[in-house]
């Protein structure tokens, strides 16, 4: 989208936002102001026609109030005569005031005398049916306070509402004492309510409370309701409560709208003249826009354009005018000036860094996380027997061959996940390979060399060395199986020679016999310490060999040394050679042993632990779950120049004849064939604890 179109679009969306703003405000403040009004002016109405049914009310009081305090009326209501009903009780009087009902109740409760009268059939009627509910001695229209103390309301009998007026009888001078009540109404049918059309000037209607078109508010006793019905009418309701102060009808007003549909079409104008408004000043504008800024901004984007397409940054665009504009354009060329600049300083320097990299006699490769070859130098492509634009972008599994290919995988993980520095060596054309990898945001960097000659050197020296430890062994393992076969040859002449007796026989024999297993145990510690490949592992306990062995164990301590033993519940098992792990513990306790001459404490101890980069202190550790043997004894400890040496073979500092020196490299070459290691901790005086690390078994962690 060019910024022409995308200006419109702008203008155009600060219009619609404009008029929507508006149209939301005006509604909120305007036409709702005007809704209110009209329905203030509404209910206003509906109270001019119950202030009319107000006068009704007090008009029949008055009516009611004449005819119970007349003397006639006050002397009827003690003695009923039928010239009082003939003279006044006639049919005419209740069509001349409109009166469907009069009751005549004596002061006892009692209805002495009542007639009902229907103005629509101009005839005589029974007494309405539940009129006694309303007149029972106790009710309120039968209790007078005074002589003057009458009561007008409305009550609800089951043919409909009647407006009712209850005054005290008594004498013209409105004097007592008072002789009953004398009751007068009449039903309010639909021409009381054409009357009430008459006064507000709107159709007026009678609801029964329970109406389908009464709102729910009037039910729970609200006094005023309001219900649009369209555009051009509105209902107003109006709760009338009866003598008891209880819901008991509903006025209903109908009434036109004058007021609201007059304020929308005023808002409908307003808002279309603001919506030309607003048309003539985005034209107005995109015009401006369009002559001062638009076209130059379109020349000044064309001729980027073309200097994108042709690729010289040499170019330069044309500046017009001294505003901001002709500023960006000027800063424009600034920008393509420095950018010329640095490419010839980029090209003279990537000049110099190939020739600085081909001139390095190391190999140089840059291998990305999806260990592909981005970057190598001739060196590096040399030793892998190709040239470098033949394997750039190659994956290294196709340029290295099994296992050479999983051992850097392998240390290639290590050194992006940890951030670490990792060496090895591969086997690769006939070539062996040093390899450092160096962590590098987006990969590994590994620097390459052929160490094939040092390694055949090394390999001389090395054999050299194991000659010289050969003979040293040779040595050593003589000295100690002359003293094996010493004892075995001196018991066997006795024994031959008859100079013993059978008893002495079996002593001898016994002794002959822990000598043999003496020499046995050297010849499996050697064979373990030569040995190349491990022996064939399985998944077990830790616990379960611990405790197999604790009768052991406790034999092999001497007298005045407790053994604790603390072994986690929840312990993970392990993957390793269950005669490995008895000679390791058998070694550990009796080195215990040896170190706790005077007695003391041995611990023995298991548990799981997690260890992550930032908790690893041994060289040889690494990350994950691990199974940690700890045996710990409180004897003599060791010192630093031991403690430094204590896992090299045939170092000792026993007495001579108290040890070969294989055992912790025995230790130490099973924990190295089972991927773990040995943390040691000793002081003089203060003991020794061997800490180690088994990997948890992987199917099981």
């Amino acid at each position: 989208m060019n910024i022409t179109r995308r200006t419109l679009l702008i203008i155009a969306s600060l219009l619609v936002f404009q008029l929507l703003v508006f149209y939301l405000t005006s509604r909120a403040f305007f036409l709702q102001n005007f809704a209110q009004l009209e329905e203030q002016w509404a209910i206003s109405n509906v109270k001019r026609a119950l202030v009319f049914l107000e006068s009704q009310e007090q008009n029949l009081i008055t009516i009611a109030q004449d005819w119970a305090a007349w003397d006639d009326t006050y002397y009827f209501v003690q003695e009923p005569t039928e010239d009082y009903i003939k003279s006044n009780l006639v049919d005419e009087t209740f069509e001349s005031l409109g009166i469907n009902l009069m009751l005549f109740i004596n002061i006892s409760g009692k209805l002495v005398f009542g007639k009902a009268y229907d103005l629509e059939a101009h005839q005589e009627v029974p007494l309405p049916e539940g009129w006694e509910e309303h007149f029972h001695p106790g009710s309120p229209l039968l209790h007078h306070t005074d002589p003057k103390d009458g009561k007008v309301g409305l009550i609800t009998l089951p043919k409909g509402p009647m407006l009712i007026a209850s005054y005290p009888i008594v004498t013209s001078e409105e004097e007592g004492p008072i002789m009953g009540t004398f009751v007068m109404g009449y039903y309010l049918t639909q021409a009381h309510a054409e009357k009430l059309s008459e006064v507000v000037r709107s159709p007026v209607s009678f609801l029964s409370l329970h109406a389908p078109q009464v709102p729910a508010g009037l039910a729970r006793g609200e006094e005023f309701a309001l219900h649009i019905v369209d555009s051009r009418t509105i209902e107003v309701f109006a709760l009338l409560r009866d003598l008891y102060g209880q819901p008991a009808l509903v006025l209903k007003v109908t009434m036109p709208r004058e007021l609201y549909p007059r304020s929308q079409t005023a808002f409908y104008s307003f808002s279309l003249l603001n919506l030309l408004l607003g048309l003539a000043f985005g034209a107005v504008i995109l015009l401006f826009l369009r002559q001062h800024l638009l076209s130059r901004l379109v020349r000044l984007s064309e001729s980027l354009v073309a200097i994108a397409r042709s690729g010289s940054i040499s170019a330069r665009v044309a500046v017009e005018g001294r505003d901001e504009l002709a500023e960006v354009g000027a800063k424009v060329n600034e920008l393509l000036a420095s950018l010329e600049a640095s490419r010839r300083a980029l090209e003279e320097s990537e000049r110099w860094h190939r020739l600085l990299i081909n001139s390095i006699t190391d190999g140089l490769w840059v291998v990305d996380r999806e260990l592909k070859l981005q970057q190598v130098n001739e060196p590096g492509a040399g030793f892998l027997g190709r040239k470098a634009e033949e394997i750039s972008g190659k994956s290294m599994q196709e340029l290295l061959e099994e296992p050479a290919f999983s051992d850097f995988r392998e240390a290639f993980s290590r050194t992006v996940e940890r951030g670490t520095v990792q060496t090895l060596s591969i086997p690769t054309g006939g070539k062996t390979l040093e390899l450092r990898l160096y962590p590098i945001p987006d990969g590994a960097l590994c620097i390459v060399r052929d160490v094939t000659e040092l390694r055949r050197m090394e390999s001389f020296y090395i054999r050299a060395q194991r000659m010289e430890a050969a003979g040293n062994l040779a040595l050593a393992i003589a000295h100690d199986f002359n003293n094996f076969l010493t004892p075995i040859l001196a018991s066997t002449e006795l024994i031959l020679s008859g100079a013993v007796s059978p008893k002495e026989s079996l002593a001898l024999i016994e002794e002959i016999r822990k000598t043999c297993e003496k020499a046995s145990t050297l010849v499996r510690q050697l064979l373990l310490f030569g040995r190349k490949e491990p022996l064939s592992l399985e998944t077990l306990s830790l616990n379960s060999v611990i405790m197999d062995m604790k009768g052991l164990i406790s034999r092999t301590l001497r007298e005045g040394i407790e053994l604790i033993l603390e072994l986690s519940p929840d312990l993970y098992p392990i993957k390793a050679n269950r005669s490995h792990l008895e000679q390791i513990l058998m070694n550990l306790v009796m080195n215990a042993r040896d170190a706790m001459p005077e007695g003391g404490k041995l611990l023995i101890r298991t548990e799981n632990v997690r260890l992550t980069d930032e908790n690893l202190v041994h060289p040889e550790a690494y990350p994950g779950e691990f199974v940690r043997l700890i045996v710990k004894d409180t004897g003599i400890g060791m010192s630093p120049e031991v403690k430094e040496r204590v896992f090299e073979p045939f170092f000792t500092t026993k007495e001579p004849g108290g040890g070969t020196g294989l055992g912790l490299s025995v230790v130490y070459s099973i924990m190295k064939q089972n991927r773990g290691w040995i943390e040691v901790e000793s002081k003089l005086g203060e003991g020794t604890s061997f800490s180690l690390y088994f990997p948890v078994a992987k199917s099981e962690a």
